[in-house]
């Protein structure tokens, strides 16, 4: 498995977990499970809700892109580390620490620029937590499929 597809299944899972953390902590504070899907379908077509409302379109597009995104970042983020030899805690440390510093810039410069009303709804601590849960899940994986690569165990490699 190359570097690529390591950093796109690496950011996938952590995408996954990332969604999961929004969606269900959303609900539990009453903003709504549906909410995080929408706000980011708002962020490109501002006929999505902008709040808890079922929206089989904004729920598609949401999930589209948040998971293009996911696997986007772990491919630049397994791309970046590539050639960094450490343990699966210090990368999966180190993808928190990229991952909070993206939010940082997503929640204060470019959402709050491009969809205002999406990130104004959008709890802090909640989308913070989420970044550094998905920074950590991604260098973690990233980390496993490297070991497993070196072990043999990543898959089948036809010889030639």
């Amino acid at each position: 498995m190359n570097t690529v597809t390591k950093g796109a299944l690496a950011g996938a899972v952590g995408g996954m977990a990332m969604a999961m953390w929004s969606m269900i902590v959303l609900w539990l504070n009453g903003t709504g499970f549906w909410t995080p899907l929408n706000l980011i379908a708002h962020t490109f077509w501002r006929d999505a809700p902008l709040d808890s409302r079922y929206c089989f379109q904004a729920a598609v597009a949401g999930l589209v892109v948040h998971m293009l995104m996911s696997m986007m970042v772990g491919v630049a983020f397994a791309l970046a580390v590539q050639r960094v030899r450490g343990s699966a805690a210090s990368l999966a440390f180190f993808g928190m620490g990229l991952a909070l510093l993206l939010w940082a810039v997503m929640q204060g410069l470019v959402w709050r620029t491009v969809d205002a009303p999406a990130a104004m709804v959008f709890t802090p601590w909640v989308f913070a937590t989420g970044h550094a849960m998905y920074g950590g899940i991604t260098g973690y994986v990233v980390a496993a499929l490297r070991t497993a690569g070196a072990r043999g165990t990543a898959g089948y490699a036809p010889t030639r």
